[in-house]
């Protein structure tokens, strides 16, 4: 879809627009409102922030022409079957993204959306709505495609911001925003001067497209937030009882669960990233825990920072955990029923897969995970083969 371009000339700085807080929904009103407050006292369990957005949503609906918020909802998708999520695909569709990580997601997605409706649905002012699980996974997904999350007041927040959430996404955008607490509005700035007919877009932050396909129903051609998912054993493989183990940041999307002997963990090609862009830092931290010998353990544990295995530990540890990441990446590979020379042949044929097509984000969506795992295999036997090397023997059984 098309989103908005300048008509005329933007200088970099400029604000090009401001949002009052009174055309703002937030958390807050969907549970101070009549049905929010019903849940907060009735619901059974935790609900969500989300939740209390789509109730705010579902409640403004129902004003139709009288909604203050009307405008905004006349152009707002009806059916999200029709944006490319996999959640509505069939069961042949989804097929052709077997065993990937997006898969994964979008059922997780979607039980979570229908766990929530679980637990309001029961609650009596939502039932003397009518409002339908059709209608509250409509509200969900409008929900969780378009919100910001924002400081105000000096609190976090997250909130839907008419206007602002038409932009389409590209990762060097050239608007930045923000919650005005002076201006008492939401306020977005170019940073780069603009011509006319300029996409003003905005980024929908750093992920992977088994991030972009159920949350969005798009994928990027060359994406190089591309995850791969390591499967990994929840204790250290040499039976050693490392206490920081399972204390270790790894960081975990909320539609993510562990499985109870293997803990799932995802990482980019970037070795050095990690918290929200969610890097190789944090797999290789965790994995070299996983291979820590007896002597090992003790020297590390005796370090006062709080990742222990952050850097290297040595040589040896250094050369099983690539080993390990190598066998966790070569079984998540093994599951695909195409290789990625097969999946980069369809993808060069656009009469095969045309662009935008659900078929070719299929395949971009699982070539995306592949490169990614193969990568960290072409790591391993690189420097497995490098700190092999005779010299390196001398300082093989010291720290690294």
């Amino acid at each position: 879809p098309v989103g908005p371009r300048s008509t005329q000339p933007i200088k970099a700085n400029e604000e090009i627009i401001y949002v009052p807080r009174k055309c703002i929904i937030e958390v807050q009103q969907g549970k101070e409102c009549k049905i929010g407050r019903a849940v907060r006292n009735e619901a059974k369990g935790w609900v969500s922030g989300h939740t209390y957005l789509a109730i705010r949503m579902l409640t403004e609906r129902d004003l139709g022409s009288k909604s203050f918020f009307a405008p905004w909802f006349s152009v707002l998708p009806t059916d999200y079957r029709a944006q490319g999520m996999p959640q509505y695909w069939s069961e042949e569709m989804k097929k052709e993204i077997a065993h990937t990580k997006t898969l994964a997601k979008a059922n997780a997605v979607k039980a979570s959306i229908e766990e929530m409706w679980g637990r309001i649905s029961k609650v009596k002012a939502v039932r003397k709505s009518k409002w339908t699980i059709e209608d509250f996974a409509w509200a969900r997904y409008t929900v969780l495609t378009r919100t910001f999350g924002v400081d105000m007041n000096g609190k976090e927040a997250t909130v839907m911001v008419p206007l602002a959430d038409m932009a389409n996404h590209e990762f060097d955008r050239p608007s930045r925003w923000k919650y005005d607490d002076k201006k008492r509005g939401f306020v977005v700035k170019v940073v780069r001067d603009l011509g006319v007919g300029a996409n003003l877009t905005d980024t929908y932050g750093s992920k992977g497209n088994d991030s972009f396909l159920p949350f969005y129903g798009f994928c990027i051609e060359n994406n190089e937030f591309n995850q791969g998912r390591f499967s990994l054993p929840r204790q250290n493989i040499n039976g050693v009882k490392v206490s920081f183990l399972s204390k270790l940041a790894v960081s975990r999307c909320a539609y993510e669960a562990e499985e109870d002997k293997v803990k799932h963990i995802d990482a980019t090609s970037d070795t050095d990233a990690s918290g929200s862009k969610r890097g190789g830092k944090e797999l290789f931290s965790f994995v070299r825990a996983l291979c820590l010998n007896e002597e090992e353990y003790r020297r590390v544990a005796r370090l006062s920072l709080k990742n222990k295995t952050e850097h290297p530990v040595s040589v040896l540890n250094e050369i099983r955990a690539l080993n390990q990441i190598k066998s966790a990446a070569n079984r998540a590979i093994a599951k695909f029923e195409t290789s990625i020379e097969e999946d980069e042949a369809i993808l060069s044929d656009l009469t095969k897969a045309p662009k935008f097509s659900w078929y070719r984000n299929a395949v971009l969506a699982r070539v995306g995970e592949k490169r990614t795992l193969q990568f960290y295999v072409n790591l391993a036997d690189t420097m497995v083969r490098l700190l092999e090397q005779p010299s390196m023997k001398a300082v093989q059984s010291t720290k690294a």
